[in-house]
């Protein structure tokens, strides 16, 4: 009786035309990453707007019958109530910023400060040992100086940001009227059974919808609230602060607290202490508790991560991908957080 050896098998015909076809549908999608990089901050907004909006497209659904109609009324809603008014809003926050910088002077207020610090010799001998060993002046004409480059290039760039602009509207009109095809076409491609792909997309969804309502929508109204009580109390550039304000709204563990907290503490130093406590009062109660309120209005039951986890999702994104990161950074979080359950589930013991 004769043993033969066994050594591996030999590659069949069939598997190394495979090979050859996994390898070129890797080159191919590397490609068209590439060609798609320099649009990607307008397709992921037309996603997002895709997806916020929804609930007023099944409204039109009812309504108007033909899809090409239907995607044309939803691409005019979006650019006359979201597209003009935030582009309005960033370019003249963008020349206010521009203006405020131009007429700037840190030692002329690092001096208004000290002198209302006079009356208070505990808090004026720790400002002025902050000062000397930080050198706020250098430190603050630095910082005028950046965010001047940024407003500079915000204004410059309205090219550029127009182009996105359009693209997105471009992009999103196809969503609107090709949206069975699109998600037939993501289930039909996708790895994941029937219902693992729709319990996909729902949470995608949810991020989505949680990221824009929940955080972008609260932090516009919290920002929004700020600016009004700065203009009624007095302060100068109110818009530029509300603006300010509804960015560090954004970000877990910050908020409108770092704008408005010492706004309230140079009023109270320079006497104004009903100004102070209007203040103080406004940002602890209204500003403060939206948050707590407006977000089961607006999401609901649907997604909400940890603190940690949003912060590092929105920070992480915002320093990978820039502005666009806001909605990718948790779009990732969320998707990573969904396919290791997926592979618990699928290697847990029966």
């Amino acid at each position: 009786m004769t043993t033969q050896k066994r050594g591996r098998r030999p590659v069949t015909r069939i598997q190394a035309k495979m090979i050859v076809v996994a390898a070129a549908t890797l080159l191919c999608s590397y490609l068209c990453y590439r060609l798609a990089r320099p649009f990607i901050p307008a397709l992921v907004w037309a996603v997002t707007v895709a997806v916020v909006t929804q609930p007023f497209v099944q409204w039109l659904k009812r309504r108007i019958k033909a899809h090409s109609w239907r995607a044309a009324v939803s691409v005019s809603a979006v650019t006359l109530l979201i597209c003009l008014p935030v582009a309005g809003m960033a370019y003249l926050a963008a020349v206010e910023i521009q203006a405020g910088i131009q007429n700037w002077q840190p030692a002329r207020y690092l001096e208004r400060w000290q002198t209302a610090l006079a009356n208070y010799p505990r808090a004026a001998a720790l400002w002025q040992n902050i000062s000397e060993n930080l050198n706020l002046t250098t430190v603050m004409e630095q910082v005028a100086g950046r965010v001047n480059e940024t407003a500079t290039a915000v204004i410059s760039g309205s090219v550029y940001s127009l182009v996105q602009a359009l693209i997105m509207l471009f992009v999103l009109y196809y969503l609107y009227r090709d949206e069975d095809l699109v998600l037939a076409t993501v289930r039909s491609l996708s790895p994941l059974t029937e219902i693992e792909t729709n319990r996909l997309l729902n949470r995608l969804g949810d991020t989505i919808h949680a990221t824009i309502y929940g955080t972008v929508v609260v932090a516009i109204i919290q920002g929004a609230l700020g600016g009004v009580i700065f203009w009624l109390l007095g302060l100068p550039g109110a818009i530029l602060w509300g603006l300010v304000m509804a960015v560090l709204a954004i970000i877990p563990y910050l908020g409108a607290f770092v704008v408005w907290a010492p706004a309230a503490a140079f009023l109270f130093a320079e006497g104004h202490w009903v100004k102070s406590l209007i203040l103080v009062g406004w940002g602890t109660i209204v500003i403060g508790l939206i948050d707590n309120l407006l977000y089961p209005i607006l999401v609901g039951n649907r997604l909400r991560q940890h603190t940690v986890v949003a912060f590092l999702a929105i920070v992480g994104g915002i320093a990978a991908f820039g502005t666009v990161g806001l909605i990718i950074g948790p779009v990732v979080v969320s998707l990573t957080v969904f396919l290791l359950e997926i592979w618990r589930r699928r290697t847990a013991p029966a």
